[in-house]
């Protein structure tokens, strides 16, 4: 974890310093290794609430929010007190998961922290992103705003793990755009997972990610990204068929070419009529 109680006071893990757990109150102590971030670490064989080896990827998200909304100690239903990785002044909960996590943790957690949203890293195995981005070249669109779609998951694992989650799931996969990508927004986005999916699909929906910080510092609604110019296809996606598209009357040429289709269909008309009258 990445703060305990040092004379009072939350503080970060320092060599030298003698810490408190915020919700167990046994002592915890610094491990401030060369490979490893700076973190508190509880004696051997007592719980550790919930907590995974903590990451670059998780420090650099938690600093994303204030540090008073970071590891803030939550208390259940039945009494208990839990870390949350992220709570809001709105009482959202976010928490951010790197590791592979059971099914019975996942939904132990959802039922302890509501309203929350899950937040995973789609990139800690080689393969989730391009099988990611390969579900979305055999989707369909369901809705244009905001852009929705869906997908299967049969081939595509990462999906598969959070396709029974009861909450919003978002799917993290960098800042940086690979040629594999599907769509390209000019900007990083998140994937959000839909609860409630029907078996074997998963129902998709971009948001950038700025978007999603605003909107969880805020209280706000979180809002998709709509169809539009800013969404470009980088590859040919058969499948990925905008509803109203393929209704659309096909562009009138220019006016030279235009006004020359019109003398064409003129003089063969009056032909036709010179024709039917020497009959």
């Amino acid at each position: 974890m990445k703060y305990a109680i040092v004379d009072g006071q939350r503080r970060e893990a320092l060599r030298g310093l003698k810490g408190t757990c915020e919700v167990c109150e046994v002592p915890v102590t610094p491990r401030c290794g060369r490979f490893r971030v700076p973190h508190w670490s509880h004696p051997p064989g007592t719980v550790d609430h919930h907590w995974e080896p903590e990451t670059e990827w998780h420090r650099q998200w938690k600093a994303c929010f204030p540090e008073g909304c970071q590891e803030i100690v939550h208390q259940a239903d039945n009494g208990e007190r839990h870390f949350a990785d992220v709570k809001t002044g709105h009482g959202h909960v976010i928490e951010f998961q790197n590791s592979p996590i059971s099914e019975e943790e996942r939904s132990s957690r959802e039922a302890i922290y509501r309203p929350m949203f899950w937040v995973v890293n789609g990139l800690r195995l080689k393969g989730d992103r391009r099988a990611f981005f390969e579900a979305l070249r055999l989707g369909r669109v369901a809705r244009a705003t905001p852009l929705t779609l869906v997908v299967p998951t049969e081939n595509c694992l990462l999906l598969q793990k959070w396709e029974n989650s009861r909450t919003l799931v978002l799917f993290d996969f960098g800042e940086v755009i690979d040629v594999s990508d599907a769509l390209r927004f000019g900007s990083p986005v998140l994937w959000v997972s839909h609860p409630g999916s029907p078996k074997g699909r998963a129902v998709l929906t971009p948001v950038y990610r700025k978007r999603f910080l605003e909107a969880m510092t805020k209280g706000e609604p979180l809002k998709g990204i709509s169809w539009g110019k800013n969404v470009a296809p980088v590859v040919r996606l058969p499948h990925l068929v905008i509803p109203w598209q393929s209704h659309r009357r096909k562009p009138r040429p220019p006016g030279r070419k235009r006004y020359a289709a019109r003398k064409r269909r003129s003089w063969s008309g009056s032909g036709i009529k010179a024709r039917r009258s020497w009959r």
